[in-house]
């Protein structure tokens, strides 16, 4: 038999043939029919790749994606594999080039989808961006045994990953309800938030915000939908009449677009969130008129003002024809961080978690100085305008604010000013929607609003000119001067004295579930020190309008693994109780998350929905070493006893920090002292012994004692005097 030598797609050709005859003849039973589904798709897969003659080249490497060839995860990786193809490609331990290869493959049956990446032999894998999708393929990806990127923000999903290989590659949901609460609170300037659930899988997210919000030192009112009565008519009519600051929206898109329609349809003209606004299931549902200023929170936006993000922008819609999304982003990200992992040696997936510092499309992203799993903490705040864009805002790291891009997308269209005359002082409302008060305090209520560009005379003052008055609807309007814009002469404006301060009135709130329902609300403290004894204390709330009997709170703290649980004789409903975990911690050093479980043993009958946020607490914080000294230093020269053994380890001349008795270096890869730790210290790479003034602008600096003690120190400020400020903390 003569030997014929087939093209790479003949053969392709011909092994569907043979294999379509094989599995024709062998008759399956119908219980065997997903089997050889699967096998079909095996080999047509391999038999693909088999048609690429480089395939076989050993200078290829394959990182796998789930999702759709046109999908934004897709997308994303192929741009960044031909970056780092254009550029030489990927460099392996011993200097070796590899040429990045991304194999896709549909999300639709994740059996198939997870056999086709084991057959490409992938060396990490993204995606899929469904969270249903998943959880359902997460032990399968496990079993991988590669490095998992997920842009899947739900809190508690890294916490059901036992290989230590999945990560995330956006800021978890917690992060985000931080960065939002932020910018709320601080920025807008709101002081009563409600919030709108439309259903309990939403819980945990509204848990999130409201611990979120506790923390920047505002509370929240929650009005709940009854999944049984499909009326938001009466939760519209309720906010329309109460006036909030701002409404943060939970649930859905569907849903979420008919209550946002509601609210607007029954009068509430203020500030509404929703961070799926930019989701087809709502943009179709809310005209594009009635969308401008709803806030989204977001890992990132294509609005965003850096460099980095202009020309990814730029070279994404040159590639695709498309405007990159978040997904976009963080799987371009993804890629990075497996590129710079891959040159290390040692395990890769551990490669990636002990990164720092590394410059991405979302921002520095910072595996090593997060949480096992977490590689960002980058969040941007953004604005829809008038043409339904998400315009950014605000650009948070954690709860810091790194970029205040604009207060308000309204700002980037200038106002017409009106014209100061003799005998007036005028201003321009500069938010969408700025909140008129009754008087010159948050505490306040809210008697209207009024919307950008409005004008109007100021008729009086506050003494100091913090709070301006206007004539609103027949009665003395209060503004804050600081969110407005005001011109003409305010020597011609009364000083007008404020009325008494109001008694606040009881927040009304749709009835809640007439069970118990147990959640926790806050843990602390975010850092523990190991090798001693701890007392973690918890803050568990029965919402329910039912007593809670005998129930147990539990988790498994890290790092060390170590199970610790208190037992609770009931909790009566409405009521709240702080219980001590107590716990000897010890292990490495850094940032730990795990689950606080109310409820332990499911002893408390609280339904579906109440069941459901029993799980829903992750509890953030930091393992360290016990600390022999720390504080706040200031001044234009001087020495400080860091270890306490009587000698001066550090002094400050006015115009360098110089080590006396030790070693000191610059930690770049971390922005402040909270987040560094014993073990993330380097007594190898602290080799200076002084440091000029021209490197110490918001430096944070390793140190090394000679007697082997570390330390971390952290410039807070120089003066142009020689004053410095910095802060520090010595371990034993």
């Amino acid at each position: 038999m003569s030997s014929i030598l087939l093209s790479p797609l003949a053969n392709v050709r011909r092994g569907l043939v043979i294999l379509r005859e094989r599995v024709s003849s062998s008759r399956p039973r119908r219980a065997a029919v997903r089997g050889v589904s699967v096998q079909i798709a095996i080999m047509v897969f391999a038999l693909l790749l088999m048609a690429n003659p480089s395939a076989k080249a050993q200078s290829i490497v394959r990182i796998g994606v789930i999702d759709r060839m046109d999908g934004s995860i897709a997308r994303g990786a192929q741009l960044a594999a031909k970056h780092i193809n254009d550029t030489g490609g990927l460099t392996g331990v011993n200097g070796a080039r590899f040429e990045i290869v991304v194999a896709v493959t549909s999300p639709d049956n994740i059996d198939i989808a997870t056999a086709n990446m084991r057959q490409a032999d992938v060396i990490a894998v993204l995606g899929p961006g469904s969270p249903d999708a998943l959880l359902t393929a997460l032990p399968t990806l496990q079993d991988l045994g590669v490095p998992v990127f997920t842009t899947v923000p739900n809190d508690t999903l890294l916490l059901q990953d036992t290989s230590g290989r999945v990560f995330r590659s956006v800021a978890q949901e917690l992060v985000q309800s931080r960065a939002l609460a932020t910018y709320l609170v601080q920025s807008y300037g709101a002081s009563r938030i409600t919030t709108i659930q439309l259903d309990a899988g939403s819980t945990s997210s509204l848990i999130g915000f409201a611990s979120a919000l506790s923390e920047v030192g505002a509370g929240l009112s929650n009005l709940l939908h009854d999944d049984a009565d499909n009326d938001l008519d009466a939760i519209a009519d309720q906010i329309a009449a109460r006036q909030p600051d701002a409404v943060v929206i939970y649930g859905p898109p569907l849903l979420a677009a008919q209550s946002y329609n509601q609210l607007r349809s029954a009068g509430f003209p203020g500030l509404v969130s929703y961070s799926q606004a930019m989701d087809p299931s709502f943009t179709d549902i809310v005209p594009t008129d009635s969308m401008p200023g709803i806030l989204i929170a977001t890992p990132w936006s294509f609005t965003s003002s850096d460099a980095i993000s202009q020309q990814f922008v730029l070279e994404y819609a040159n590639a695709f024809g498309a405007v990159p999304d978040a997904d976009s982003a963080a799987s371009y990200d993804a890629v990075g961080l497996l590129a710079e992992a891959y040159r290390r040696p040692g395990s890769l997936a551990d490669n990636i978690a002990g990164l720092r510092r590394f410059d991405g499309v979302q921002g520095s992203l910072s595996p090593g100085n997060l949480p096992r799993g977490e590689t960002s903490a980058n969040v941007m705040i953004a604005e829809i305008n008038e043409f339904g864009t998400a315009n950014a805002v605000a650009s948070y790291r954690g709860t810091t604010l790194s970029t205040a891009i604009r207060t308000s997308v309204a700002t980037a269209t200038p106002t017409a000013q009106p014209s100061p005359t003799a005998s007036g002082y005028h201003l321009t409302i500069r938010s969408t929607y700025q909140n008129i008060r009754g008087g010159p305090r948050l505490n306040f209520d809210v008697i209207g609003q009024l919307a950008r560009g409005t004008q109007a005379r100021v008729i009086g003052a506050t003494a100091d000119f913090s709070w301006l008055v206007i004539d609103f609807r027949g009665q003395w309007g209060w503004l804050a001067a600081y969110l407005v814009d005001a011109v003409g002469n305010r020597n011609l404006v009364p000083i007008i004295l404020p009325p008494p301060t109001p008694t606040p009135p009881a927040t009304a709130t749709v009835a809640p579930p007439s069970l118990a329902d147990l959640v926790i609300l806050n843990v602390y403290p975010g850092r523990v020190t190991l090798d001693q004894q701890m007392i973690v204390n918890v803050t568990v709330a029965n919402q329910g309008l039912a007593p809670a009997g005998p129930f147990a709170i539990a988790t498994s703290f890290q790092p060390g693994g170590r199970y610790a649980a208190v037992n609770l004789p009931g909790l009566a409903a409405r009521q709240q109780a702080t219980v001590q975990l107590q716990h000897n911690f010890n292990g490495q050093t850094g940032p730990q998350s795990v689950i606080i479980v109310a409820d332990l043993n499911d002893e408390v009958f609280e339904g579906d929905a109440g069941e459901a946020n029993n799980r829903s607490y992750a509890y953030n914080y930091i393992a360290d070493r016990e600390v022999i000294n720390s504080g706040t230093w200031t001044g234009s020269s001087g020495s400080l006893d860091l270890d306490r053994n009587g000698n001066a380890d550090l002094s400050w001349s006015g115009s360098a920090l110089v080590a006396l008795n030790g070693s000191m270096y610059l930690m770049n890869d971390f922005s402040a002292i909270d987040d560094a730790h014993h073990d993330a210290i380097r007594p190898d790479l602290a080799n200076a012994s002084a440091y000029d003034a021209s490197l110490l602008h918001n430096a944070l600096i390793g140190f090394l004692s000679s007697e082997g003690r570390r330390g971390v120190i952290q410039v807070l400020g120089t003066g142009d005097d020689g004053a410095l400020t910095m802060s520090y903390r010595m371990y034993r």
